[in-house]
């Protein structure tokens, strides 16, 4: 499961998912633009949901992988992530490529 630390929460989805959705947020920040995912998500021991999120320039996420699994159907969330990617590469931003996990592991490099 891939964790996401959002707006003073932690919720929990999909791997894919998560990395899409930061590769996402990403490309927004760098186009000055935002937009709204909504993203199959387990926040706390509750059960899987659908949560929407705000993504854009001044969004502060973190993420990070764990053990536990995520057993959900994802593949139309992993579809739109991936639409939105592309329409959004589509209009000339080149954007970063996709992150994985563990694809940072030295935030110094960053400065």
């Amino acid at each position: 499961m891939r964790r996401i630390s959002y707006a003073e929460q932690v919720m929990g989805t999909d791997e894919r998912v998560g990395a899409l959705l930061i590769q996402y947020a990403a490309l927004l920040a760098r186009s000055s633009s935002a937009d709204t995912v909504s993203i199959p998500c387990r926040i706390g021991t509750q059960e899987i949901e659908s949560v929407s999120v705000l993504i854009g320039p001044a969004s502060q996420m973190a993420s990070w992988s764990d053990d536990e699994p995520f057993e959900a159907d994802v593949s139309a969330a992993v579809a739109d992530l991936e639409h939105r990617i592309a329409s959004l590469r589509g209009r000339g931003d080149s954007g970063p490529e996709a992150i994985g996990p563990g694809a940072i592991d030295e935030f110094d490099e960053l400065a």
